[in-house]
């Protein structure tokens, strides 16, 4: 099979901004895998490893495993966009490739992961509400756990075209011509005569966002709904255990970060699908295709972060808990 090289064009960093709004997600990134790192070790030390708290730890791990490696490529970029403003080195452009291409391709897949198990607990959570005497026989932690791995499983399928059609050329040229102080190319070898998979082609576009996106959108828009109606409503099934109603209120609020920052992401899916299908083009993303994906991806992190802080300002037993570890670490 014939394999032809193109250059892929990465420009990290939307061009003439200071230098701390750069610095944003380097912060989020290393708080995201702190704090997520924080709440599984917390919830295994003190055995909380059952019932609902098993989704908890499967995104809890899905947050940080989609942030360790894309921060360390971005990092990485980062330091060579401050030192230098002429092209870098061979092994310097060779590492940043290799650590974006499988960096974005986990982030991907754990992303998903990560989407599918918020609408799974959204999803518990209403069925223990609803039917509060059926939840009981239906949810056991072993359901859970065989859910969560599924979903874990279903991820990683719905990825593995681009681990392994697309593949950078470490033996090809790095640099097809001069690149500016902000940019990278990497060269990415593939089958000649477009034997791609439609997968990942336009209709990869269409299949993500729905799957991906506009599905667990529409169960996570459903379920908060319900969630928020109970909760204001007095002499209620919710109302009358403290219990429920503090862990209905942890869904609700991490549902509502989830979805400020995934809907950014579904409109802009459907519009490069539609951008694609259509061949029309809308100048404002062209324009300013670096600073949405710049400001999107930031909402992607301060939801992965989002997380610890709901748990800790709702949930009286983890800040407990949160203060015990902390007090054990400093002896």
């Amino acid at each position: 099979m014939a394999y032809d090289t193109y250059y892929a064009r990465f420009a990290w960093f939307p061009k003439n901004q200071p230098l701390y709004l750069y610095m944003i997600p380097a912060i989020l990134q290393l708080m995201v895998v702190v704090t997520n790192t924080f709440i599984v070790v917390l919830f295994l030390w003190r055995r909380w490893f059952g019932g609902v708290n098993v989704i908890l730890i499967g995104m809890a791990i899905s947050d940080m495993a989609s942030v360790v490696l894309l921060m360390i490529s971005y990092w990485f970029a980062l330091v060579l966009y401050v030192q230098s403003v002429n092209p870098q080195g061979e092994f310097q452009v060779h590492f940043l490739c290799i650590t974006y291409k499988y960096g974005t391709n986990i982030s991907m897949t754990f992303n998903m992961a990560s989407i599918w198990l918020m609408m799974l607990l959204g999803i518990v959570k209403f069925i223990v509400v609803r039917f509060p005497l059926k939840a009981k026989f239906l949810i056991t932690t072993n359901r859970l756990l065989i859910a969560t791995m599924t979903i874990y499983l279903s991820s990683i399928l719905f990825t593995v075209p681009h681990y392994v059609t697309d593949n950078y050329d470490i033996n090809a040229e790095v640099y097809p011509e001069k690149a500016e102080s902000n940019t990278f190319y990497c060269a990415i070898k593939r089958k000649v005569g477009g034997d791609i998979p439609l997968y990942l082609q336009t209709y990869e576009i269409l299949i993500r966002c729905i799957c991906v996106h506009v599905i667990p959108i529409i169960a996570l828009l459903l379920t908060t709904t319900y969630f928020c109606c109970k909760l204001g409503r007095e002499n209620n099934s919710v109302g009358r255990s403290e219990t429920i109603r503090r862990s209905v209120k942890i869904v609700a609020s991490l549902t509502i970060v989830h979805l400020i920052s995934e809907i950014p992401f579904s409109v802009f899916f459907l519009l490069r699908y539609h951008m694609t299908v259509s061949k029309q083009s809308f100048e404002f993303i062209i324009e300013n295709f670096h600073h949405i994906i710049f400001i999107m991806y930031i909402l992607r992190f301060v939801n992965y972060l989002s997380n610890f802080w709901v748990y800790l300002v709702l949930n009286k037993k983890f800040r407990e808990a949160w203060h015990s570890l902390l007090c054990r670490c400093r002896r």
